[in-house]
């Protein structure tokens, strides 16, 4: 690819956004590597440099060697479709895949284990659970914490009254900074008013995909390349929510993990080893009761209506009824409210 090329995809990426973000750091050297001048491009030196620079901060490009671009200026003026290699002295970045080879779009991670890439639709697989294998390796090194700081988790994976809950919600404030759980590539950034909200969903190379849910603003285009702790959007109160917070979902061919199984929110790290296998019992043990919760049945609650009452109307008894809708037989029925009766 000509040089010309590469600088114009770098650019070409770059959001008109007050503080751009840059990638995060990856192991560093403590020393800078040490750089052949002869193997390097003065851009200043080309003669296309002034065209192929219009509208750059000036004195940000300094030379390029390889796929290796060296910049001296202030994080602020970096774009944010770089990985940042090492920073001492002069600092030193490296072009992403997407730059460097242009249209990936053919090509996805897990194209193995996914019958396809779809923009639309959060599961357009809709593989069963028992149509799994019954224990599937998947590798979750290079795990990152979506939130730099720790905080408290608001509501868990399971049931919500009368629906399933497929993630966990943990608090963060309108403009946190959200981060990829492992390295992958953006598959939807989408808008869900009665649901998620603003989101963006990822499909990482060990075959997870990731969902983060009620965002302020997504930062990422859906097919571009993401890397681990890289900053993906702000955090928000969007979509259904009643207060600022992410929604996080873990998912292996559409079908939902207990983020909690393998993430130690407290810690903000893996709670399982990081070669970890998937089984269709442990993994997906809610299987059951997400399979009970479809097959429920509902009463409303008419004028009149007593449990013992609604009890002999479904054959069923008060102490399961109870049981069903976390009650107490002394509760007071409201009218309107909907007993599961199955």
């Amino acid at each position: 690819m000509s040089l010309k090329k590469i600088i114009v995809l770098l650019w070409a990426a770059t959001l008109p956004i007050v503080g751009v973000w840059s990638r995060k750091p990856k192991k560093v050297d403590p020393e800078p590597p040490v750089i052949e001048e002869t193997d390097s491009i003065d851009l200043e030196e080309n003669d296309d440099f002034e065209e192929l620079t219009e509208g750059m901060p000036v004195g940000v490009l300094s030379r390029l060697v390889g796929d290796t671009l060296f910049v001296n200026c202030s994080q602020e003026e970096l774009p944010r479709h770089l990985i940042v290699m090492s920073a001492d002295g002069e600092c030193l970045y490296r072009l992403t895949p997407t730059m460097l080879w242009g249209d990936t779009s053919s090509v996805h991670p897990a194209d193995s284990i996914y019958p396809l890439w779809m923009n639309t639709r959060v599961n357009p697989y809709q593989t069963p659970v028992d149509s799994l294998e019954d224990s599937i390796p998947v590798s979750l090194k290079g795990f990152v914490y979506p939130l730099k700081n720790l905080t408290h988790v608001t509501s868990n994976f399971g049931f919500r009254r009368y629906r399933f809950h497929y993630g966990t919600d943990v608090k963060v404030q309108v403009g946190d900074s959200l981060r990829a759980s492992w390295d992958g590539q953006v598959r939807i950034v989408g808008w869900d008013p009665r649901g998620y909200g603003y989101y963006v969903l990822i499909r990482h190379d060990n075959g997870l995909e990731t969902i983060y849910g009620h965002l302020s603003r997504p930062l990422v285009e859906e097919n571009e390349r993401i890397y681990a702790g890289e900053v993906l959007g702000l955090g928000g109160n969007t979509g259904r929510s009643t207060g600022s917070h992410l929604h996080y979902e873990i998912r292996y061919l559409g079908n939902a993990i207990d983020p909690a199984t393998l993430v130690d929110f407290d810690r903000g790290a893996l709670r399982v080893p990081e070669d970890y296998l998937i089984t269709k019992k442990g993994t997906f043990k809610h299987n059951e009761e997400v399979k009970q919760l479809k097959m429920a049945q509902y009463h409303k609650v008419r004028q009149g209506d007593t449990l013992s009452g609604i009890a002999r109307r479904y054959h069923t008894s008060v102490r399961t009824l109870c049981r069903l809708n976390h009650i107490k037989e002394t509760s007071i029925l409201r009218l309107g409210q909907k007993i599961r009766v199955r």
